[in-house]
């Protein structure tokens, strides 16, 4: 049965306004937002100055970051008695050369695996990669003890971030920083290098200039406080700063936040929690910086009162037709489905959410929904970048990632399609209007634990006799149990009593589940899997069963089990509490 939108939300649908979005977006797109420069901050002061028409109460933050991004590039070519200059970018937070670059011997090294980096005989040398640049695979290749290395883009080059860590570095997380220049090119280059290389032996230069420094970032929050508070709020954040000017990424998701405060300012009466808005600063250039000093600095306050953390970015783009890949925790995944289904026809896969777009609140617990809400079908995707699109989301997709021009100069206005944005923009109002007025937090957790059951069996099975998971079975069957017992007293049960039951729940789960670090600080910037700290069980089979990584690494899990079981015992008291409080 389709789904129908109430008079009410028809009317809030009509409210949005393409005019104002795309005069939003217009305006943000004038200045290229590099983090913590002056232009980023004019456009901080506009945002701020249109929150506050819209009637919402801004505080504005300062806060230092360690930020970078690429000032020039070039990469010259011998071979065969020639010489040639190559078309290419280095990236933000590789390292520079020394004065007059840096020359060696070039080997192919495949897509970079360990045994490929061997064969090659990289260490050392200068070695070309297949495949477009990321932190991780980055870390991997720098590991092999190579001089710098060449990546095999796409058909375009597309601004990279190398940093591995999630956020301003700690002393423990500085030392994976990158130690080694390095730049892409692109395919048709890529494919010339390799048939040089077949040919003999082929000598590059390199000279990289990378601005690596600390800055002040902005930080903006505005509040929409409700009637009755008791301090609750949903989280609806985006980033200000750019590559280049910007204008999906994310300008676009900055009037989008803009049209959602000025149509929600106009229903505050309606309001049962908070809405908060946070637009940060240092998402492409300090790795997530600014979410991630805002998670620290506020823990307490976002532990005890954030109910769910919404976020937006790179929306209303050209031919983005595809709106069923957006990420979203399995306890939210209905409710938001239920929102894009009445204005887009479509309803979000059921896929885990991937870690990154400034997802700094897992540890936390906080539920999580959304980031690029709609995509291009995946025939428009440039192929190299549509596998790092299925990497990012933990698999295959239906979508096609976000335009060619992402992270380039031609992410311009010209490649917004106005239609698409108000379409987009409906989205938020309608899920951020729902989630601010319902009496229940529509959070379902029994998705949640058919999800973790499945992730405990498959990590069982692959540890085999090595690793006893029973404990965590058992206390899964024990949630599953009192989930149910819940559900079936839920109309008995005062909403207030329910909400408080649910954020305990998500206070447990959501850390085990989604990071190794755990509650306080940040996990590495790089994909992940479920209850990341009990992966490595897959691997005790291939150990010495005398040997000391067997048993540090079984000494490890044990821990993990500790952490998983404890967490699944507080969800089912979270819920044993409630019932006994309720009767």
């Amino acid at each position: 049965m389709a789904l129908v939108l109430s008079d009410h939300e028809q009317l809030l649908i009509d409210a949005v306004s393409e005019e104002r979005l795309m005069g939003s977006t217009r305006a943000i797109a004038e200045w290229v937002r590099l983090s913590g420069t002056e232009e980023e901050a004019r456009a901080f002061d506009w945002i701020q100055g249109q929150l506050r028409e819209a009637g919402l109460a801004t505080t504005r933050y300062a806060h230092p970051a360690l930020c970078s991004w690429p000032e020039s590039a070039r990469l010259i070519v011998t071979a065969g008695g020639e010489t040639h200059e190559v078309p290419c970018a280095t990236h933000a937070f590789a390292t520079s050369t020394a004065a007059g670059g840096l020359t060696g011997e070039l080997v192919h090294g495949g897509r970079g695996a360990p045994q490929e980096l061997e064969a090659a005989g990289a260490r050392g040398q200068i070695v070309l990669i297949d495949g477009i640049i990321a932190p991780n695979r980055n870390l991997a290749v720098e590991q092999a003890g190579v001089a710098a290395s060449i990546w095999i883009a796409g058909s375009h080059l597309h601004e990279r971030a190398l940093s591995p860590v999630w956020g301003t570095p700690t002393p423990e997380t500085g030392k994976l920083l990158p130690t080694t220049p390095s730049v892409s090119v692109k395919a048709a280059e890529g494919q010339q290098l390799k048939e040089l290389l077949a040919s003999g032996p082929v000598e590059v230069r390199l000279e990289t200039r990378v601005y690596r420094g600390w800055r002040q970032l902005p930080l903006l929050v505005a509040d929409l406080v409700p009637p009755d508070d008791d301090g609750d709020f949903v989280l609806f954040s985006g980033h200000v700063d750019s590559w280049y000017h910007g204008a999906m990424d994310n300008g676009t998701a900055n009037a989008t936040m803009l049209e959602v405060a000025h149509i929600l300012a106009q229903h505050r009466d309606e309001l049962r929690r908070g809405l908060r808005l946070a637009f940060w600063s240092g998402h492409s250039h300090a790795r997530y910086a600014g979410s991630a000093w805002y998670a620290a600095e506020h823990w307490h306050e976002l532990h005890e009162h954030c109910v769910a953390h919404i976020n937006v970015d790179s929306v209303g783009g050209i031919e983005a037709t595809i709106l069923s890949e957006g990420n979203s925790m399995a306890e939210l995944r209905a409710f938001v489905s239920d929102a894009i289904e009445p204005v887009a026809g479509q309803r979000l896969s059921a896929r885990r959410y991937g870690r990154a777009g400034d997802q700094s609140f897992w540890g936390h617990g906080i539920p999580a929904a959304l980031m690029s809400l709609s995509e291009q079908p995946p025939e428009n995707a440039d192929p190299v970048l549509l596998a790092l699109h299925h990497q990012i989301a933990g698999g295959a997709s239906a979508g096609g990632g976000l335009g060619w021009w992402w992270h380039t100069p031609e992410d311009t206005v010209d490649k917004i399609d106005p239609a698409f944005l108000r379409r987009d923009a409906s989205i938020y109002v309608l899920l951020l209007h729902r989630i601010c007025t319902v009496g229940r937090l529509p959070l379902d957790y029994r998705p949640v634990v058919a999800d973790l059951r499945q992730n405990i069996e498959t990590i069982a099975t692959k540890a085999g006799a090595h690793f006893d998971l029973s404990p965590a079975l058992a206390r899964i069957d024990a949630l599953a149990t009192a989930l149910d017992r819940l559900d079936e007293r839920a109309g008995a049960l005062e909403d207030a009593t329910i909400n408080h039951c649910l954020k305990r729940i998500s206070r447990a789960l959501i850390p085990v589940d989604y990071t190794r670090t755990g509650q306080f600080g940040q996990d590495l910037a790089v994909p992940t899997s479920p209850l990341p700290g009990l992966q490595p069980a897959a691997t005790l089979g291939s150990l010495d069963p005398e040997g000391d990584d067997y048993h540090f690494l079984l000494t490890s899990l044990v821990h993990e089990r500790n952490r998983l079981v404890y967490a699944l015992t507080a969800a089912t008291r979270a819920v044993d509490e409630t019932l006994a409080a309720g009767q």
